[in-house]
């Protein structure tokens, strides 16, 4: 599964400059204006509310609402016909390929960005770094800090709920597709996760970097290194950080009209430095 995942991919993102020239060719010369509707992941929210921001400053007849949820809860929708844009932290499921099939829907991803997955801990406690493999036994089910190097304290683990591409992702390359321990607190955002490790010393719990890196600036969180490499957007950027991935916005087949020009505006020079300015790392990196 894991390996599929990784071809997938470095496919997508090899295309992205291509998609950002089909995405250009398919332009009018005048300011775009009209509604637009993203949905989905709530790692990109921050991203899409930014660029969304810009956008509509460039192009003050563009209306552009942004709304999470989750990757799973985002395509859905832009199944459903109630999204024009799905934003997505994993690659469409097969059975999400399917339903879109039944109602005449092409699921068309477009990589948009890179983001690192950090594992943050509470500041208090000792521990600095975990390898996968103990990574995979706290989230199988391990009691205590105490057997990874730290007191002996009960582990809390907090992971997102069912609908979330992160949870996906983390299942697939942590878990290797097992479940999770029964006792996770599962939670509807990245925010409730480091808030909940913030407040409980033997809480962990896996956020986008971006969000973990807000978080530890003000010493709320401590985000671990993994196998030994610290996350940041330069090891997300060189593949040496092992839980990274790329962030998708996903239309109904060739994007067109706003929204073609929406992504080709996150694509651009422009809508690539404020991905870099939220936290996430530039597609081209």
């Amino acid at each position: 599964m894991k390996k599929t995942y990784v071809n997938l991919v470095c496919r997508v993102i090899v295309s992205a400059a291509a998609v950002l020239m089909i995405l250009t060719s398919s332009l009018v010369s005048e300011a775009a204006s009209g509604m637009l509707k993203i949905k989905g992941s709530d790692t990109v929210l921050p991203l899409s509310a930014a660029w969304a921001e810009a956008y509509m400053k460039k192009n003050p007849n563009a209306v552009i609402s942004v709304t999470g949820g989750g990757t799973g809860t985002g395509i859905a929708a832009l199944i459903n016909g109630t999204t024009d844009i799905a934003n997505a932290s994993r690659e469409a499921k097969p059975k999400e390929i399917s339903q879109a099939r039944d109602r005449n829907v092409v699921l068309k991803p477009v990589a948009v960005a890179k983001d690192g997955l950090a594992v943050i801990i509470n500041p208090k406690n000792k521990v600095n770094g975990l390898t996968m493999a103990q990574l995979e036994k706290i989230y199988s089910g391990a009691a205590s800090w105490k057997e990874f190097g730290g007191e002996d304290i009960k582990i809390v683990a907090c992971g997102r709920d069912s609908s979330s591409g992160t949870y996906v992702y983390f299942q697939d390359t942590v878990l290797k597709g097992r479940r999770y321990r029964t006792d996770m607190l599962t939670m509807p955002s990245n925010n409730a996760i480091c808030q909940t490790v913030s407040q409980d010393k033997g809480a962990i719990g896996y956020v986008g970097l971006a969000y973990a890196k807000e978080f530890a600036e003000k010493n709320k969180v401590k985000i671990v290194a993994i196998n030994g490499v610290a996350a940041s957007d330069e090891t997300v950027a060189n593949g040496k950080y092992p839980l990274w991935r790329p962030l998708y916005c996903y239309t109904n087949g060739k994007p067109k009209g706003l929204a073609a020009d929406f992504l080709r505006f996150a694509l651009s020079a422009e809508g690539q430095s404020i991905v870099e300015k939220v936290g996430d790392v530039a597609i081209s990196r």
